[in-house]
């Protein structure tokens, strides 16, 4: 595993304990990725924008995606002081405006495939991380966001 792997899992599972600066730090670090692999040096691409239900069928196999946004919704989740159905609403939000920006940054680098029909599994992802999120309440999971390692409730 790369040191930048490492950093992200770590970030990745501080944001999932409601730190807050990590949070921001992997949303951040999540969307320089597709510039770093272009080494900064941009090739914009334009959006594919075409839709059908084949394409919207074949989108669903993109499982990358209904992964890392279902992770990335219960990490968003975690941000919030009151969850409830507000926070997963915002939650969901975030998440799919997450989803939205990745396209937007992939067909402004290069790096990877601006596709809108790419917001299909990132959706599916969030009807998983709602999932999650359900099950880690019942077994006693409670965000608790800080923006301190050591418990500063900020």
């Amino acid at each position: 595993m790369s040191l930048l792997g490492l950093l992200r899992l770590v970030l990745g599972g501080l944001a999932l304990r409601g730190v807050r600066w990590a949070y921001v730090a992997f949303a951040l670090l999540a969307l320089l990725y597709f510039p770093a692999r272009v080494d900064f040096r941009p090739e914009p691409r334009p959006c594919q924008l075409a839709f059908s239900a084949s394409l919207a069928a074949q989108s669903l196999t993109n499982y990358g995606h209904v992964v890392l946004f279902a992770l990335f919704f219960v990490m968003t989740f975690a941000q919030f002081r009151a969850p409830g159905r507000s926070a997963a609403a915002w939650s969901a939000l975030v998440t799919i405006g997450m989803g939205a920006l990745v396209e937007i940054v992939q067909g402004l680098t290069g790096a990877g495939n601006c596709r809108s029909r790419d917001l299909i599994p990132d959706t599916v992802g969030i009807m998983i991380g709602v999932a999650l999120v359900s099950i880690l309440r019942r077994i006693g999971w409670e965000p608790r966001p800080t923006w301190s390692l050591f418990g500063w409730r900020g």
